[in-house]
């Protein structure tokens, strides 16, 4: 058995629109500096009072609470319009039936996106039937501390060796090397090749084509 784990936002599904809309909005009511969004998207994969406060290093505590709250309020509006505020790459959603179709192979989802927000995902697109594990975060220390692939690891029954983490962040990949996984790093998603393969990216797939090529050839264990 082997166990395929995805990060969401800028791995399964392009959610930039939301996440630098709702940025800007939550920064700017309370005064506060916007940066630019390329800083924005680089924070994407931590958790979100992490990368606010990242944005925002000289507000007070007080401040900062309000801000984030906005952003959730805002994010989740934006995530509920038609477009869903977070399109599934092309390839994504066809790659995931095929795998969830391999007797040998479960998957799991470990994001920093809240629980609800990562429900919404994976029933808006059909694919929460793939899943044998879910992990957001509310279930646990953010990444890139290994907690929570730990965990999906755990619940599936399948060890560091056989399980691989594909992501688009170094968060995703520092988080796997802690955890003793396969690290991937796509290049469609939010940081760019050489700050994956710095933190420790195992592989680079530079469409789902190539991914799903890396993938095959990864091992099941007995």
């Amino acid at each position: 058995m082997r166990l395929v784990v995805f990060d969401c936002d800028g791995t399964l599904v392009d959610s930039q629109q939301a996440i630098v809309a709702s940025t800007e909005t939550a920064l700017s009511a309370f005064g506060l500096p916007t940066p630019e969004r390329q800083a924005i998207l680089h924070a994407v994969g931590l958790p979100v009072d992490v990368a606010m406060a990242t944005h925002a290093p000289d507000a007070d505590e007080a401040t900062l609470a309000q801000a984030i709250s906005l952003f959730r309020e805002t994010y989740q509006k934006l995530s509920q319009q038609d477009d869903r505020g977070q399109i599934m790459f092309d390839g994504m959603h066809d790659l995931i039936c095929e795998l969830g179709q391999l007797p040998q192979t479960q998957m799991a989802i470990v994001t920093m996106k809240s629980r609800r927000g990562l429900h919404r995902v994976v029933d808006a697109y059909n694919i929460r039937d793939y899943f044998q594990a879910l992990k957001s975060a509310d279930d646990g220390p953010g990444k890139p501390a290994p907690d929570l692939l730990l965990d999906a690891m755990r619940e599936c029954g399948v060890s560091p060796e056989h399980t691989v983490m594909v992501g688009d962040t170094s968060f995703d990949m520092l988080m796997a090397k802690a955890a003793g996984a396969y690290a991937i790093g796509v290049a469609w998603g939010y940081q760019d090749i050489d700050e994956l393969l710095e933190t420790g990216a195992d592989d680079i797939a530079e469409t789902p084509e190539k991914l799903r090529q890396i993938l095959a050839a990864f091992p099941a264990g007995a």
